[in-house]
């Protein structure tokens, strides 16, 4: 006994040869599992020169995953998968989260990585890869690392067009992700997940796709070796060039009317409150740019609005523009190019989109917490403390005063509807506001920017995750389960559209109940796609032809009007259905109590519909029963 546990120990037997070894000495399969899972060393503790591995593929990728610190692998389940299967029944520390659905996966590895900042792996099956690409879509949009792997079928037989056969299952998936690869020999599985690995977490970040076909991982006696992933850490510290950091902080302190745009590389560089400081320094606006997160608190009187499907306050007057790790604005983004006379400077980690199609006068390929420490350092070596406040004082007082009128607008016309039933949106986000926890964690799927609005997020307060800059239905809830995973002393909430939730996250219910995750789902009941239909309706010939010969074909989803609580107790989700203020503040309670029991809990929470075509039921009466 001691001398297989020395060999294993100095790892001359692989997992598998020392659990046989133990049971020849007489040992349960049971008992020698509980041996193996008490001695063996966690995959971080691996030296850099790895150790030899022999076993079957599925084992090879489950130590592969287990020396990159893998804790979860979202799974949704295929015979491809069997090796796999077989390795995580001795290997418990590598948590195995089961999906219904591909697309389901995605999200919730998804929110993982956005909630973690660890890479998210997913095991799929091949033959649900297409069922994968909207979701897919969205983890590209927002950069995440991502590691998906499937199965595929056996080699031998490929190109005959059989069962769940298809040619070009790579190029699939090129689109949406950095890298993609098909192992064709086993024992090359631990390099090639390893460097999946790499290009997803090196920034900018994204999925990457590995395919292993049945009989790759299926394989039963692979020699490889396996290594430490952080042996392969590319750890990226890009400095920005000093003259380039000289000229920006002098164009800044002579402008008189200088903007600032934060987006999502801010939030994932930790460099928000560096940022906060340089905006402080010069009181200079600052404008939220396409981006998943919430890169700059929305309370903070610097913050000019979104400059993404929408318009910031005081763009036009703008005559210095520094844009820090966002995608630049753009009409393609639903919203106004900075103004041609302004000066333009760009500060990306993604370089390669920088000047694609605005022109710019200083360019920046740099990290962006390195570009914000030193533009602060460079404006307080160039400018006396005095100066800075002549500088500011004037634009600090524009500010707040545009600050507290835009405040002011939302709150008129929130007051229409304050106390009506069904409520208002920015009611409902308003008494969440006040019931969050001060560290809560907020995932958003909604068609308004009544969360962000209403509720305070930003450093030393809640944390915003979403919407998905991918902006395909069907991400909230998958997303918000990921998080809770990985934050899970943390509270996690879900707002959802009616819509949204319909457009196939339903399984992922399934999910969260099986695993305890005790995540509260909050549906902004509509009975319609009420964004959608303001969209529609603005860009209808017949609406500006006619209002009242206008209908609404598509986005009504009353008839049948669903009770997403009845749906979530059908998973054995408990849950409350809500049109009125006082009725939410109960549902919380409710929801806090059950989750503190370790339970999620949904509240389908009726919101009125707003905008154009807003009153109308009407849709297209088609039955085919009566037909």
């Amino acid at each position: 006994m001691k001398a297989l546990v020395k060999k294993f120990l100095d790892r001359e037997l692989s997992r598998r040869e020392f659990t046989l070894g133990i049971a020849a000495l007489g040992f349960s399969s049971s008992a020698a599992e509980s041996v193996v899972v008490a001695i063996a060393p966690p995959g971080g503790e691996l030296s850099r020169s790895g150790a030899s591995f022999s076993g079957t593929g599925g084992e090879a990728l489950a130590e592969t995953l287990l020396a990159a610190g893998g804790e979860y692998v979202f799974d949704t389940n295929s015979t491809g998968q069997t090796s796999f299967y077989d390795a995580l029944m001795s290997r418990p520390q590598l948590k195995m989260i089961v999906v219904l659905q591909e697309g389901q996966a995605v999200s919730m590895a998804h929110g993982y990585e956005l909630a973690s900042g660890k890479p998210g792996f997913l095991m799929l099956p091949s033959i649900g890869m297409p069922n994968s690409m909207s979701n897919l879509y969205n983890a590209w949009k927002d950069r995440s690392a991502l590691v998906v792997i499937s199965d595929g079928s056996d080699t031998a037989l490929a190109g005959r067009d059989g069962f769940q056969q298809a040619d070009g299952w790579l190029a699939m998936t090129a689109p949406f992700t950095k890298w993609q690869w098909a192992v064709d020999h086993p024992e090359r599985i631990p390099e090639m997940v390893r460097r999946g690995i790499k290009l997803a977490s090196t920034p900018a970040g994204g999925p990457v796709y590995v395919r292993l076909p049945k009989n790759i991982i299926g394989s039963a006696d692979v020699e490889a070796t396996i290594y430490p992933q952080n042996a392969f850490t590319v750890d990226v510290q890009m400095e920005p060039k000093p003259e380039l950091i000289e000229r920006t902080a002098q164009y800044l302190i002579a402008a008189k009317h200088p903007m600032l745009n934060v987006g999502a590389e801010v939030t994932r560089a930790g460099a928000v409150e560096a940022v906060v400081e340089l905006a402080e320094l010069l009181s200079i606006p600052v404008t939220q740019g396409y981006s998943v997160y919430g890169d700059f608190p929305y309370r903070h009187p610097l913050f000019s609005g979104f400059y993404s499907m929408g318009y910031p306050r005081g763009l036009l007057k703008t005559d210095v523009f520094l844009n820090l790790g966002s995608p630049m604005p753009d009409p393609a983004i639903v919203t106004a190019a900075v103004p041609e006379a302004a000066t333009i400077i760009n500060a990306r980690v993604e370089y390669d989109r920088i000047a694609n199609v605005t022109p710019v006068d200083i360019a920046i390929a740099a990290g962006i917490a390195e570009t914000a420490n030193a533009l602060v350092d460079a404006v307080r070596s160039m400018t006396t403390k005095s100066r800075r406040k002549k500088l500011s004082a004037e634009r600090l007082m524009a500010a707040e005063k545009g600050a507290a009128a835009a405040a002011e607008r939302r709150r008129r016309r929130a007051a229409r509807g304050w106390d009506a039933a069904p409520m208002y949106a920015e009611r409902l986000c308003y008494e969440l506001d006040r019931w969050l926890e001060p560290d809560a964690a907020v995932v958003v799927e909604t068609g308004d920017r009544s969360p962000q609005n209403w509720i305070d997020f930003g450093p030393g307060s809640r944390t915003l995750i979403g919407p998905t800059t991918g902006f395909a239905l069907g991400w909230g809830v998958g997303a918000a389960l990921g998080a809770k995973i990985a934050l899970p002393e943390t509270e996690v909430v879900a707002l959802v559209g009616d819509g949204a939730l319909l457009f196939g996250q339903l399984e992922s219910l399934w999910t969260a109940s099986r695993y305890d995750i005790p995540v509260v789902v909050i549906v902004f009941n509509n009975h319609s796609y009420d964004s959608e239909r303001g969209r529609i309706h603005f860009g209808s010939r017949v609406a500006r032809g006619d209002k009242n010969a206008w209908k609404d074909m598509s986005c009504y989803l009353g008839n049948p009007d669903v009770n997403f609580v009845s749906i979530a107790q059908g998973f054995d989700i408990d849950g409350a259905v809500v049109s009125r203020p006082e009725e939410f503040q109960s549902a919380l309670a409710r929801a806090r109590a059950v989750n503190r029991e370790g339970r999620p809990f949904v509240i389908d929470a009726s919101i009125a519909r707003r905008g154009p075509g807003a009153d109308s039921i009407w849709h297209p009466e088609i039955s085919i029963a009566r037909t």
